[in-house]
């Protein structure tokens, strides 16, 4: 690399440097480092493309649009993310991008920068930076160019089974540890199942009721109560943290800011941070927590332990709160924990479970702009993500008609948290029990889906590592379809279903279905060949679903939290309902299914479709497993291990049933 001039602040400024390029496993790798660099810019010519990540927040403009073609986007943790976007504080950031063009860039820095994207001809990186590491990833969609990034910044989080159930949490518990346990007994009156909850600030000792990072005389004993919640409800705990002491300075390590953050590069405050939540938090039974803040009021000229730049502090220090609550939850509760943040950057994804989406507005266009806040987290490789179903910002109750269609929406989020009340408590609450007989039963239905979408969930949370992130935006799954790539209101849902939600009060909406045959998922019999738009008619009872040609999933109650209250456990132990949607001849399809009942032992299923006959192959499964199979005729016989075996046939779904015992091998051949 040879460089023509220098502006003169190093005399001893290099005429030419060694720039190091590799390329394996689809990944070219440009490299050079030298004391003199500060700034880096990377030119490349526009073959007009389209580009899609670096920003959860609905920049510019509050659009909801991903593509940001003709857009500059500057990547650092934004401190003021309160005032200029409708989403309050949607902070999770990223040097990484995707283009039509079939890759992914990723400048691996901490140090702020900026993008240019497809203006007068060029697209421009550029970063605050001593140094080029500069990735490009080639893939045909997001979750092959996914894969190859994650092997450079590392495999993401493990996400536990019961962090994949219905949550819920209020944002202000006045009542202390007995309206939590009330809350909880009231969703078990309903019968409205529930896997977590965790308890929000204020709830400690010392300032803003956090800075003791302990719990204060409301929430009592807490050996006792928390007990009560995992023992006899079934559900985990956790609570809310921030890496501050607000006002109270009686803490080692504090950056010179009036918020009080703690440096984390600090080992004396390090170690107090890990105390204080382990002799006070932890040995309790507390499994995880909501890591708020890391964005706003942050001091960026204060100096650290350990030296950094001013252009990198806003983005390295919510590296390092993931880095430090994952420590400290795997060595209290090794991987049996979940930690979700507001504030994420790149290479987090290692040691956050999720993110969620900031404090969005508790209306319909809350809803929407937290919808197009997803997509881009998508994009930018942050495998699960959720938001406040029913919003944040604002008084708690909502109307009827926003409450199912968000529900409706949760339920097919990668975390489905429920928040029951308004910003700070404010107004009346928002329980189910609050609201009439019709909704609580949609609360119902739609957190009993969620219980039985519990194993194809936790085995595509922990798969995405090759299977990419759970909610994949239609342009990241079909990269060369120039129609997806402004679509900000449909996903796919791991690799199975079309996901389209209402954000209005109609009751229909236009959909695209891109290439493929697709079912609905509420009605069978209705199947669709795209690309096409259709207009579907949706009743307020029902949220648009299709379900993939070509794909397998599992059903199945294979986890139960305060459901075991008043579910009877069958004599035969649960079942696995695996669904088999074959696409054309010749295509197969795989699934990975991580079988929570075995060790989290993964099992490859394989569906092949071949001319005239249907193969499905799967490890031995450690419960009985009901296979559910969609033909459009009734199989002439079907075979299990080479053995003729008896099924069902349902002439009106087309879906041929066939049973098949636990800890035997599965090869299914259906003629």
């Amino acid at each position: 690399m040879k460089f023509k001039e220098s502006d003169g602040y190093y005399e001893d400024f290099p005429s030419e440097l060694p720039l190091i390029i590799s390329y394996e496993n689809n990944t070219f790798h440009f490299y050079v480092k030298h004391k003199c660099l500060k700034h880096v810019n990377i030119i490349l010519r526009d073959r007009n493309e389209h580009y899609f990540g670096l920003i959860e927040k609905l920049y510019p403009r509050n659009s909801k649009n991903p593509d940001l073609r003709g857009n500059v986007v500057d990547v650092e943790v934004y401190g003021n993310g309160n005032e200029d976007y409708a989403e309050n504080y949607a902070s999770v950031y990223s040097a990484f991008f995707i283009s039509s063009a079939g890759y992914g860039s990723f400048f691996d820095s901490f140090g702020r920068g900026r993008y240019h994207f497809g203006i007068n001809g060029i697209t421009e990186i550029y970063h605050r930076s001593e140094k080029l590491d500069w990735y490009l990833f080639v893939g045909e969609d997001g979750k092959s160019i996914h894969k190859e990034y994650f092997s450079v910044i590392g495999r993401p989080k493990y996400v536990p089974i019961w962090a994949c159930g219905p949550i819920f949490w209020r944002d202000q518990n006045e009542g202390g540890k007995d309206e939590i346990l009330n809350d909880i007994q009231m969703f078990t009156d309903l019968k409205i199942p529930l896997t977590a909850c965790w308890v929000d600030r204020p709830y400690s000792n010392g300032a803003h009721g956090w800075s003791r990072m302990d719990f204060n005389n409301k929430f009592s004993s807490p050996e006792e109560w928390i007990k009560i919640i995992n023992e006899k409800y079934g559900l985990k705990f956790m609570t809310w943290v921030g890496p501050l002491t607000m006002s109270d300075r009686d803490f080692p390590g504090l950056l010179s800011n009036y918020k009080g953050y703690i440096d984390l590069t600090n080992p004396d405050a390090v170690k107090e941070f890990e105390r204080r939540l382990s002799e006070n938090q932890y040995r309790y039974g507390v499994k995880g927590h909501k890591m708020d803040r890391a964005d706003e009021n942050f001091p960026v000229a204060d100096l650290w332990y350990e030296k950094a730049s001013e252009s990198e502090v806003r983005n390295k220090y919510v590296f390092l709160y993931s880095k430090v609550i994952h420590e400290f939850l795997s060595n209290a509760h090794g991987r049996d924990h979940f930690n979700f943040s507001r504030a994420a950057f790149h290479r987090c994804q290692p040691y956050l479970c999720a993110v969620w989406g900031g404090d969005s507005r508790s209306n319909w266009y809350g809803m929407a702009g937290n919808m197009a806040n997803a997509i881009r987290c998508g994009f930018m490789g942050f495998p699960i993500w959720g938001g406040d179903t029913g919003g944040y910002l604002g008084e708690g109750r909502i109307e009827e008609e926003l409450y199912i269609r968000w529900l409706q929406w949760g339920l097919w989020n990668g975390m489905f948290e429920i928040k029951i009340d308004g910003a700070g408590g404010s107004g009346e609450d928002r329980p189910p029990w609050k609201y009439s007989k019709y909704l609580q039963t949609i609360f119902r239905n739609v957190c009993n889906w969620r219980m039985k979408l519990i194993p194809y969930i936790y085995s595509c949370a922990n798969t995405s590592f090759d299977n990419g992130v759970l909610m994949k935006p239609l342009a990241y799954q079909y990269l060369n379809d120039e129609a997806t790539y402004n679509i900000w209101d449909e996903y796919i849902f791991g690799d199975a279903f079309l996901v389209a939600p209402l954000f209005n009060k109609s009751t229909s909406r236009q959909i695209y279905l891109p290439e493929g045959e697709w079912y609905d998922f509420h009605n069978l019999e209705n199947k669709y060949t795209g690309p096409t738009h259709i207009t579907k008619k949706v009743p307020i009872d029902v949220i648009p679903v299709f379900i993939r040609s070509n794909s397998i999933f599992v059903t199945g109650e294979i986890y139960d939290g305060n459901s075991r209250l008043w579910k009877s456990i069958k004599k035969e132990g649960p079942e696995l309902n695996i669904h088999l949607f074959p696409g054309k001849n010749n295509e197969e399809t795989i699934f990975k299914y991580i079988d929570y009942l075995d060790n989290d032992s993964e099992k490859v299923m394989l569906m092949s479709n071949k001319s005239g006959y249907l193969i499905f192959k799967s490890e031995p499964l450690s419960i009985n497993s009901i296979i559910n199979l969609k033909c459009e005729y009734k199989p002439h016989k079907i075979l299990l291990n080479n053995n003729r075996v008896d099924f069902t046939y349902n002439t009106k779904t087309k879906i041929a049933k066939i049973r098949v015992a636990k800890d035997n091998r599965i090869e299914l051949c259906v003629f």
